[in-house]
């Protein structure tokens, strides 16, 4: 007589794991495609960027009855740090323009330029100038990029300028340094205030 090998029947798996799992793929996709999309994120704090160097310029205006903090983040002009917070509202206004101000480039620009001056406009001592220095470099190239063909070698210029500063500001190499940088800033800044040719 012939043995007949016997197999335990397997269980099949319950129809409300399937459910539970279907639900929970169908939740995931949901969320990766709903999600906002990167050039999105970065519109709310757009609104609350120029809170950030706002403080900071009328301290300085107010003389000696400002406070200790006032003071701290105060921008002084003789200054690389308070020289680049004095840039930002401009940069920031250049930015906000009418024709600028719907380019994703440019927005993510000026909002990483608004992260990388936090610091330095809260007077935080230890904050390096570089990042400031380099994202004031890269919002010049991104306008330039979106409005003003001819001045690409300018801002290419900048932004490779950037690059090679040290983000310190104690020896006179690196204040001649910053002082070029924040010079050829300026410059570039203005020729991109005036309204590109139609």
């Amino acid at each position: 007589m012939a043995e007949i090998p016997i197999q335990r029947k397997k269980k099949p798996l319950s129809p409300w794991l399937l459910v539970a799992l279907a639900a929970l793929a169908l939740t995931l996709g949901a969320y990766w495609y709903l999600r906002p999309a990167p050039a999105d994120e970065p519109t709310p704090p757009a609104t609350e960027a120029p809170a950030a160097p706002v403080p900071a310029v009328p301290a300085d205006s107010l003389g000696p009855d400002t406070t200790a903090t006032g003071l701290a983040a105060a921008p002084d002009s003789s200054t690389t740090r308070g020289h680049l917070l004095l840039l930002v509202p401009q940069l920031s206004a250049l930015a906000d323009r009418a024709d600028l101000h719907d380019d994703p480039t440019v927005r993510e620009q000026r909002d990483n330029l608004t992260s990388a001056t936090a610091r330095l406009a809260n007077g935080d001592a230890q904050a390096s100038l570089r990042p400031g220095l380099v994202a004031a470099a890269n919002l010049l190239r991104a306008v330039q990029q979106r409005a003003y063909p001819a001045l690409g070698e300018e801002a290419a210029r900048l932004v490779q300028q950037a690059g090679q500063l040290s983000g310190r500001d104690d020896t006179a190499d690196e204040q001649r340094q910053n002082h070029a940088f924040l010079q050829a800033a300026g410059a570039l800044l203005a020729a991109e205030n005036t309204p590109p040719a139609s």
